[in-house]
């Protein structure tokens, strides 16, 4: 699994919602990138300092400018490996600060540290401090390609979209979100893909499996709603155009969607119609569940 998808964004309620500081308005961030970090650690240079426009940045004003630090940069080519780097052991020493411990903990994570291999021993005794190892470990084995610890970090923490972002999405598909981590029902599984993140995310799989066998049994994540476009789907794929404005809508947003006025339902396979079965079977299970 690699990179991330267009429509998706987000990761679970059970941990504080991670966000960045807020800046402060007198602060206007114009300073050298790296003098932020620099002046978290204690080595900012006179020399430096004097360079700032902004004048001396206190090591608030410093947190506060670093909110944009993202490993993502790195990726890009808009910023040295070096540089990010350099921000994270700012980090990490502002969390010794209690004044800043928290913001420099929530953008830790934000900046999609756990992605940067030569950091992560420095950072995971700030999580376990934090309390948020369980997150950190399994970010750090989702990112290194663990489906399973991709499924475990979805259903655990849906709702950090700006965490979970950064992780490979692409290739994910409905078999891969099945069965839930164990001891967990349907209808708790349900709830826990139930942010935004989750159900473009569910809904994409769903699409992505019908290019191949559909798990009857995951089918149960999906509401009612999602089975009728997914029941949908299997025309659409052929290029059926829509009545229904709602559809016709949902499916235009779509790169494979081609509509073909000339579509008939003999292009449909063998395998649509398997796959059809499937879904209205698991529609009028649905049904009768409420």
């Amino acid at each position: 699994m690699k990179s991330s998808t267009g429509r998706l964004a987000c990761l679970s309620a059970l941990i504080v919602v991670i966000a960045a500081p807020t800046a402060r308005a007198q602060t206007s961030c114009l300073c050298e990138v790296d003098l932020y970090p620099k002046v978290l650690l204690g080595k900012a240079t006179p020399e430096e300092l004097a360079r700032c426009s902004e004048g001396r940045p206190s090591r608030e004003d410093a947190l506060s400018c670093m909110r944009g630090l993202s490993y993502k940069n790195v990726r890009h080519s808009e910023q040295p490996a070096e540089s990010f780097r350099l921000g994270v052991d700012a980090l990490v020493a502002a969390t010794k600060d209690k004044a800043l411990s928290k913001g420099a903990t929530n953008l830790l994570l934000s900046s999609q540290s756990y992605l940067d291999t030569t950091v992560r021993a420095k950072v995971r005794p700030i999580m376990m401090a934090a309390g948020r190892a369980p997150l950190w470990d399994t970010l750090v084995a989702a990112s290194d390609g663990d489906a399973a610890a991709f499924t475990r970090a979805l259903y655990a923490y849906c709702e950090h979209y700006n965490v979970i972002s950064e992780l490979a999405l692409e290739d994910v598909t409905l078999d891969q979100l099945w069965p839930p981590p164990s001891g967990m029902k349907p209808a708790d599984a349900r709830k826990r893909l139930s942010c935004p993140y989750g159900q473009n995310l569910l809904m994409a799989a769903a699409i992505r499996s019908l290019q191949g066998k559909v798990p009857a049994d995951a089918l149960s994540l999906l509401t009612p709603a999602q089975l009728r476009l997914l029941r949908n789907a299997v025309y659409a794929r052929h290029g059926r155009v829509f009545q229904a404005k709602d559809l016709q809508d949902f499916f235009s947003q779509e790169s494979w969607y081609q509509p073909d006025p000339a579509y008939t339902d003999a292009r449909l396979t063998a395998e649509d119609q398997q796959h059809l079965k499937l879904i209205q079977a698991a529609e009028a299970k649905a049904g009768k569940k409420g």
